[in-house]
């Protein structure tokens, strides 16, 4: 059993002024939590496995090339294989976590 605490992890984030941390990783899935704050910019990207996207705190915008949606905390999103992305307009602290299906790197 692999276990860990997500407030932790994003304060540990903040301390060592980065904004992702691989939390958890075998064959099938990885596990990341990321930390934004107002102000920061996460870049339009894709990723070659299936994204699930867990909203822990704060408040951003989601946006792909079809749409855009507000996400907060309790929300979860799927992005498809190859779905351009980026997260935006943070509002506070904003928390999530992503699990890669597989795990990235390992297609």
């Amino acid at each position: 059993m692999n276990q860990i605490n997500i407030s932790e992890s994003a304060e540990q984030l903040d301390e060592d002024d980065e904004i992702e941390i691989e939390a958890m990783r075998k064959d099938s899935f990885s596990f990341h939590i990321m930390r934004f704050e107002p102000g920061d910019e996460d870049s339009m990207h894709a990723h070659s496995v299936d994204e699930i996207y867990h909203v822990d705190t704060g408040k951003a915008t989601l946006v792909t090339e079809e749409e855009s949606i507000e996400v907060e905390p309790g929300d979860v999103v799927h992005l498809e294989p190859e779905t351009d992305h980026q997260f935006t307009d943070f509002e506070g602290e904003f928390v999530v976590t992503v699990t890669y299906a597989p795990a990235e790197g390992s297609e």
